[in-house]
């Protein structure tokens, strides 16, 4: 297979996520997360900062509580996304 097929594989690999259950909203002044339930039974949290998406991550075998304290972190600042 073609390197640069690879590379665009691990690329497509890092975009945005499909999400459907929102289930909590968290704001800061340039920064919102959101918390969703995935069908797996795992959350994930979608980033945006300047109303601009920033990344997603999903938390499998992880708590809601979990999820919405990696969400609170980032809107204040306490925790980047990379």
């Amino acid at each position: 297979m073609a390197i640069w097929y690879l590379n665009m594989l691990q690329e497509s690999e890092k975009g945005m996520k499909l999400f459907d259950n929102k289930i909590h909203d968290y704001w800061g002044k340039d920064r919102k997360a959101e918390v969703y339930l995935l069908d797996n039974g795992g959350y994930g949290c979608r980033y945006y900062e300047n109303k601009v998406w920033k990344h997603d991550i999903t938390f499998e075998g992880k708590s809601e509580a979990y999820a919405e304290s990696a969400a609170e972190n980032y809107v204040l600042h306490i925790n980047d996304v990379t």
